[in-house]
C-alpha cells in the first residue's frame, strides 16, 4: 500500500503525463509543402499567399512558386491560396498525415483589382508611393559608382497554340513524331508544347556609372535549338546584357518598347493603386500594393509589389502586361523580380520574364518565351577603368567546352524533368532532314547567303536579280568566304550582266581581320558597275535591301563607275571607331550630262582620287561579332556622332579636281514616357572647291507613293543641290496616346506619329557656273540651289499599325511652292511590322 501522500503524487504525475501526451497528440504540427503554378501555362507563381483559413497562419510562395507552412493540427483544415490576377482556391487538408505535399494550379482571373471607394482622405497607397519615389535614388543600384556580379541565365522558347491546320501538315507531324519518341510536354491545361530552343549561360557582368559603361564576360554557354546553331552570335545574345530590368528607372525597355514603371515619377498619371496588405517577409515588414494602369491600352503593367517599410524600397514585384495593351502579336508579358538589400541599395537577385506570342496567322503556332536570371556574388563600388569596357561582350576561349558536371554545380536550381525532356526532344528533332533544311533556310534568311562549297557562300540573295530600263534583266552572282575558309581573311567577289546593255560588271574585295577584340581590319577592293547619282549606299545611309531595290524600274541619272578602294578600320576605345581610306573613281554618264572643265570647254567624264577619314563616337554602343562580321546593335542612351572628311587629290591616278568635304552627322533617340519616343537626326556639311554636281550634295527627293524616312518626301528628284548644307529630321512616335482613349476605336490598336524635316543649303556661283553649261537641252537637268535664307520645310502626321502592317502619312510642303511640278500636299504609305 502506498501512503496517501505518495499515492496522490503518483496520481497527479500520471494525470499530468496523460494531459501532456493528449495535448501533444492534438497539437502536433502539420507540415504542408507544395508549389503554386499558373494553370494556363504551368509557370510558377511567386509571392502567392498561402494561409490557413480562419487563422493567422500563412506564408508566401517563393520565386519558384514553392511554399512551406507549418501549423498545429487543431487550428484548421483548409488552405486558402490566392494571387493577384488568379482565382482564389480552397484546398481541404487531411489530419491523418503530418507531412503533406500538394500541387496547386490557379486559373487566371479576368478581374485584377477590386473597385475601391475612398470616402474621405487620400488613398493610403499614395503616401507609400510618394516615399518610394522620394527614396528611389538611394535605393536604386544604378546610382552606385560601380557594381559587378556573377549571372546565370536560362532561355527557353516553346511553340504553343498549334493550329489544327498546322497540326495536319506533314512537316509538323514529322517534328511531333520525333519529339514524342522522348515524351510529351504540355501545360496544365493539356495544351501541347514543342520545344524550339533552350540555353544556359554563366557570365560575369560589370557596370560603372560615370561614364555609363558595361561589360559582360561570358564564361560558359549551353545552347540547343531547332534552326539554331551554337554559334558565337547566339552565345552573346543569351547572357545578362540583354536581360536588364530595372523598375527604379522611369521606363523599362522590353522588345524595343518603353513601359512605364509603377514607381516612376509620373506614377499617379499612369496607375491606380490599392494597399492590399502589410506583412513580414523574410524578417522585413513590407506593404503589399496592387496596381493597374488607368488605361489598359497603355504600355503599363498590372500586378502587385512589396515595399519595405524601413526604407521604402522595392523588395519584390510581379508585373504583367495583358493582351489589351497596344502591342502586336503579344498575348502577355510577365516580369517577376526578387530584390535583396546589398549594402545601401536593393539589387535584383532573381528575375523571371515570360513572353507569350500569339499566332501570326490561323495556320501558324504561337511562341512561349521564358527567361530566368540569377545574380550572385555581388560586389559594389569597385569601378574598373574605362578602358576595361572597350569590348562590351566577350566570350571566353573555352565558352563551349563544358560538361554536365559544371552545369549541375553552377545552376541555382536543378533542371526540372520538363527541362531535361526539352533538351532531349530538341536533340531528337534536329536529326530530321526536314529540320536540317529549316535550319539551312533560316541561316539563309538571316545572313542572305547560301552555303556553296566548304568555306564559300553564295550571295547576298537580295542582289541576285533586278529589272530596269538601262540594263534590262540584271543577273548577279556573288561569292564570299566564311570562317571555315579562314577566321582572319575574308574574300568577296561578284559578277553581273545586263541583257539590255550587254555589259559585264563585277568587283572583288580582300579583307584582313587583325583583331576581333578590339575590332581592327584592313581591306582592298575594286568595282566596275552601274550606279545612280546620289543613290549610293554611302550617300543615303540605308542598307543592302534599299540598294537592291533602287536597281528596279527607271534608273535615275545612271552612270558607270570604276572604283579602287583601300581602307583600314579600328576600334580605338569603347564607342570610338576610326576609318582611313584612299579611293579613286571615274564617272561615265549614261544620261545627258556635261560641265565646264575650262571656260568654253565642256566635258562629260571625270575622275576623282580621295583620302577619307571618319570617326564615329557612340559611347554605349553594343557591337557583336558573328563569325567574320561585326554587327552594330545600336546605343542604349547616348547619341551617335560621326565626323567625316574627304580630301580630293588632283593629278593622282588621273584625277581632275581639288576639293574637300567636311561632314558631321548626329542621331539620337529620346524616351518621353507616356508621350512615346522621339527620333531625331541632323547632318551638316560643306564642300570646298569647284566640282561637277555628282560630287556635290544632291538632296534625296521622293516622287514615289512610298514613305522614305531618309529623304524629303515631297521634294522632286534632284530638285536641290548644295555645296554647304544643314538638314534635320525628327519623328515623334506617340504610340497609342490618342487612340487608346477613344472607345471602340482603341480596340484597333492604332498609333499616331508626327514628322518634320528641314533643309538649309546654298550653292556657290562657281558651282552653278561649272555645272549649268548651257549645253543641256533638258532644263530639268539644270543644277539648282536653295536660297541661303529660306529653308525647305515639310511636316507630316499619320496613323501607323493599320491592320498591324501599314503606315499612312499626310505630308505638307511649306516652302518653295512656286517651283515647277511640286506638290504642296501628299499622302504616302509604307509597310512595317512592329510590336
Amino acid at each position: 500500500m502506498f501512503p496517501p501522500y505518495e499515492l496522490s503524487m503518483k496520481r497527479i504525475t500520471l494525470s499530468l503525463f496523460w494531459l501532456l501526451a493528449t495535448v501533444g497528440a492534438f497539437a502536433q504540427d502539420i507540415q504542408v509543402t507544395g508549389k503554386v503554378s499558373d494553370k494556363s501555362n504551368n509557370e510558377p507563381i511567386p509571392y502567392a499567399s498561402v494561409s490557413l483559413l480562419g487563422t493567422s497562419f500563412g506564408t508566401l510562395s517563393d520565386f519558384e512558386g514553392a511554399f512551406a507552412l507549418a501549423f498545429p493540427a487543431n487550428q484548421g483544415d483548409t488552405l486558402l491560396i490566392s494571387s493577384m490576377g488568379f482565382e482564389t482556391m480552397k484546398i481541404p487538408l487531411s489530419h491523418d498525415a503530418q507531412s503533406q505535399e500538394i500541387q496547386v494550379s490557379l486559373s487566371p482571373s479576368s478581374v485584377l483589382l477590386n473597385e475601391v471607394v475612398v470616402h474621405a482622405g487620400e488613398n493610403p497607397a499614395w503616401r507609400i508611393l510618394r516615399k518610394v519615389v522620394d527614396n528611389r535614388k538611394q535605393n536604386d543600384y544604378k546610382q552606385l559608382e560601380a557594381y559587378d556580379y556573377d549571372s546565370y541565365n536560362k532561355v527557353e522558347i516553346d511553340a504553343n497554340k498549334i493550329s489544327d491546320k498546322l497540326g495536319e501538315r506533314k512537316i509538323y507531324r514529322k517534328i511531333e513524331g520525333a519529339a514524342e519518341t522522348v515524351g510529351e510536354l504540355t501545360d496544365d491545361s493539356g495544351e501541347k508544347l514543342i520545344p524550339m530552343f533552350i540555353s544556359e549561360s554563366y557570365s560575369h557582368y560589370y557596370y560603372r556609372t560615370n561614364p555609363s559603361l558595361s561589360k559582360e564576360v561570358i564564361k560558359k554557354t549551353h545552347v540547343k535549338g531547332i534552326a539554331t546553331t551554337d554559334g558565337s552570335l547566339t552565345s552573346q545574345l543569351i547572357g545578362s546584357t540583354f536581360q536588364q530590368y530595372n523598375f527604379y528607372g522611369s521606363r523599362l525597355n522590353i522588345l524595343n518598347k518603353n513601359f512605364s514603371s509603377p514607381i516612376a515619377n509620373d506614377w499617379r498619371l499612369v496607375y491606380d493603386y490599392y494597399l492590399a496588405d502589410s506583412l513580414t517577409l523574410g524578417g522585413e515588414f513590407v506593404y503589399r500594393i496592387e496596381f493597374e494602369p488607368k488605361n489598359k491600352q497603355d504600355l503599363a503593367f498590372s500586378g502587385v509589389m512589396w515595399i519595405s517599410k524601413a526604407n521604402y524600397a522595392l523588395v519584390m514585384i510581379d508585373a504583367t502586361i495583358g493582351k489589351e495593351a497596344n502591342l502586336n502579336f503579344v498575348d502577355r508579358i510577365k516580369i517577376q523580380q526578387d530584390l535583396e538589400q546589398v549594402g545601401a541599395v536593393y539589387f535584383p537577385v532573381k528575375s523571371r520574364v515570360v513572353i507569350d506570342v500569339d499566332q501570326l496567322s490561323k495556320n501558324s503556332s504561337g511562341l512561349l518565351l521564358k527567361f530566368v536570371s540569377y545574380n550572385e556574388n555581388i560586389s559594389l563600388n569597385q569601378p574598373k577603368e574605362p578602358a576595361f569596357f572597350n569590348n562590351p561582350i566577350i566570350l571566353s576561349d573555352d565558352y563551349r567546352e563544358n560538361e554536365d558536371d559544371f552545369w549541375r554545380k553552377i545552376r541555382p536550381e536543378s533542371l526540372s524533368m520538363d527541362d531535361r525532356k526539352a533538351y532531349a526532344m530538341i536533340d531528337s528533332m534536329k536529326q530530321l532532314p526536314t529540320v536540317q533544311r529549316i535550319t539551312t533556310l533560316t541561316n539563309i534568311a538571316t545572313t542572305g547567303y547560301v552555303p556553296f562549297v566548304h568555306g564559300v557562300d553564295i550571295g547576298p540573295l537580295v542582289h541576285t536579280g533586278a529589272i530596269n530600263n538601262t540594263e534590262g534583266a540584271r543577273m548577279r552572282l556573288g561569292l564570299r568566304t566564311n570562317t571555315d575558309f579562314s577566321k582572319s581573311w575574308v574574300l568577296k567577289g561578284y559578277t553581273a550582266y545586263g541583257t539590255k546593255d550587254g555589259k559585264w560588271k563585277g568587283g572583288g574585295e580582300v579583307m584582313r581581320i587583325f583583331s576581333k577584340s578590339p575590332w581592327s581590319t584592313a581591306k582592298i577592293g575594286f568595282k566596275k558597275d552601274l550606279e545612280q547619282v546620289g543613290l549610293k549606299e554611302e550617300d543615303v545611309g540605308l542598307g543592302s535591301i534599299f540598294s537592291a531595290a533602287v536597281r528596279f524600274g527607271t534608273l535615275l541619272r545612271p552612270y558607270y563607275e570604276n572604283e579602287i578602294n583601300i581602307e583600314a578600320e579600328r576600334e580605338m576605345s569603347k564607342g570610338l571607331t576610326a576609318k582611313m581610306a584612299f579611293r579613286t573613281r571615274d564617272f561615265s554618264p549614261l544620261y545627258s550630262f556635261s560641265y565646264y572643265s575650262e571656260p568654253g570647254e565642256a566635258r562629260s567624264y571625270f575622275r576623282t582620287s580621295e583620302l577619307v577619314g571618319e570617326i564615329t563616337m557612340a559611347r554605349d554602343q553594343i557591337n557583336l561579332i558573328n563569325d567574320n562580321e561585326r554587327i552594330d546593335m545600336g546605343t542604349v542612351r547616348s547619341p551617335t556622332v560621326t565626323l567625316k572628311y574627304i580630301l580630293g587629290l588632283p593629278n593622282v591616278l588621273g584625277s581632275d579636281f581639288t576639293y574637300s568635304h567636311v561632314m558631321l552627322r548626329y542621331k539620337h533617340t529620346l524616351s518621353l514616357g507616356s508621350l512615346g519616343k522621339t527620333y531625331y537626326r541632323f547632318e551638316a556639311g560643306k564642300i570646298f572647291g569647284t566640282v561637277p554636281y555628282p560630287i556635290l550634295k544632291n538632296h534625296l527627293g521622293n516622287q514615289t507613293p512610298l514613305i522614305i524616312t531618309s529623304g524629303f518626301n515631297l521634294m522632286n528628284y534632284y530638285e536641290f543641290t548644295s555645296d554647304q548644307y544643314f538638314w534635320g529630321r525628327f519623328h515623334q512616335d506617340l504610340e497609342g496616346l490618342i487612340f487608346n482613349r477613344i472607345p471602340l476605336i482603341k480596340k484597333l490598336k492604332l498609333r499616331t506619329f508626327a514628322t518634320g524635316k528641314i533643309l538649309f543649303g546654298s550653292l556657290s556661283e562657281q558651282n552653278k557656273s561649272i555645272n549649268n553649261t548651257g549645253l543641256v537641252s533638258d532644263q530639268a537637268l539644270a543644277v539648282k540651289g536653295l536660297d541661303p535664307y529660306k529653308p525647305y520645310i515639310e511636316m507630316g502626321y499619320g496613323i501607323s499599325n493599320i491592320f498591324k502592317l501599314f503606315r499612312v502619312e499626310a505630308i505638307h510642303r511649306l516652302t518653295y511652292l512656286d517651283n515647277p511640278g511640286v506638290k504642296k500636299f501628299g499622302v504616302k504609305f509604307s509597310a512595317e511590322i512592329t510590336l
